[in-house]
């Protein structure tokens, strides 16, 4: 089998199952309410604090992955995250929850940064977009995976049950192995050729994918981190629920590689300002303003519409790939990503104090506003996006 696909198969594995255990939480904010007494504004801080520890992970490893490789930090970043969800799954004291999810959330972010470059970098010429979209639909693998995970185990009622659902966590440790004995690296770390390349030069790049990211992730957050709740409080059963998620998931990663393979036909700019107009119409479907809308076929259909719509997403990180040099491309790569995760968990975070002070009854009219302000965000940063010659994959 040719490496490109074993660095492609791992980091999308290693992917899924960041999202995988970063999501997991939010399935079980009800019962964590009820059993610990655990307020939203803690819960969504949970949730937070895993992207902000992306963050935090994208800027060390991410030099360090330009510096050392790819593959030695993608293996860190997989087997890290996934210890910490282990020791997070029998842990009820809420700051040790704390400080494991900031954790989980650092290692989360050194996965991201390695594992999407190593694959890219892997990748023959005319398939980058294609591979970098393979890779990115682990995301939405991994986020339909807790979709069949939370069907299967139902409604969370005992503290084992809990328990064995958070520890399903620990399964992307089978990964690590796979990328020691079967991924081969292309990228030669040198620290000579480090040094003559300034980052500097390079931050337009940084500004504008970091605002594009941002807006990315304010507007995916603000809808999917507090949906299942939502839906389970306006008549959506576990099993309806954990189907809804997993195949609008499914969705989401057949889109990212339509959206690849589109551009082969249309602009990569224009299939973002496509998306952007989706999203825009699902929010308003998948968190309705009006009560007569609240219906289980109405709310599925928008969480859809939207999963297929944000297919671009992958798009803008190809975009940030494609335009800088390999020596500093995981670090501005995987830092644009991360500082629009943390973004997306302050607007958890705000979400949890929203309901805690106003109740869940007006989440759309509040997410639903964020979202316009997203997608005008990213519309001007893919707009004004720096004009150059992009510079080869293969450096």
């Amino acid at each position: 089998m040719r490496n490109y696909i074993h660095a492609t198969l791992s980091s999308t594995l290693g992917w899924a199952g960041n999202i995988y255990d970063l999501v997991l939480i939010t399935y079980a904010y009800t019962f964590l309410h009820s059993y610990l007494h655990i307020s939203y504004i803690y819960l969504t801080l949970l949730f937070a604090l895993g992207l902000l520890g992306r963050a935090v992970g994208a800027l060390y490893f991410g030099r360090l992955a330009d510096r050392k490789g790819r593959k030695i930090v993608a293996m860190m970043g997989t087997a890290g995250y996934a210890v910490a969800q282990t020791a997070f799954a029998f842990t009820l004291f809420l700051p040790f929850m704390l400080m494991l999810r900031l954790i989980e959330g650092v290692f989360m972010g050194a996965q991201w940064t390695s594992g999407t470059v190593l694959a890219i970098e892997s990748a023959p010429p005319k398939k980058l977009q294609l591979v970098n979209s393979v890779v990115q639909a682990g995301y939405a693998v991994g986020y339909a995976l807790t979709g069949v995970t939370f069907a299967i185990v139902g409604q969370l009622s005992t503290i084992q049950q809990y328990e064995v659902f958070m520890l399903t966590g620990s399964l992307p440790l089978l990964v690590v192995p796979y990328i020691a004995f079967m991924v081969k690296e292309r990228f030669v770390p040198s620290s000579s050729s480090f040094v003559k390349v300034n980052v500097k030069d390079y931050y337009g790049y940084l500004i504008k994918a970091s605002l594009a990211m941002s807006g990315l992730f304010v507007a995916y957050m603000a809808v999917f981190s507090i949906y299942p709740d939502y839906a389970s409080l306006n008549g959506f059963s576990s099993t309806d629920l954990g189907l809804v998620m997993a195949v609008a998931n499914g969705i989401q990663g057949f889109s990212y590689v339509l959206f690849a393979r589109l551009t082969s036909f249309v602009s990569p700019f224009r299939l973002i300002y496509m998306g952007l107009i989706g999203i825009m119409v699902a929010a308003v479907l998948s968190l309705p303003l009006i009560s007569p809308m609240r219906t289980v076929p109405i709310m599925s259909s928008g969480v859809m519409l939207y999963a297929f719509s944000i297919g671009f997403w992958p798009l803008i990180s190809g975009l940030v790939v494609s335009s800088v040099p390999p020596e500093v491309r995981a670090f501005i790569t995987g830092t644009s990503y991360n500082l629009g995760a943390v973004w997306g968990g302050v607007v958890s975070a705000v979400l949890g104090v929203v309901i805690q002070l106003f109740g869940m009854s007006v989440l759309p009219f509040f997410i639903d506003g964020l979202e316009g302000i997203s997608a005008t965000v990213i519309f001007i940063s893919i707009f004004t996006w720096p004009k150059r010659t992009p510079t080869p994959v293969y450096a």
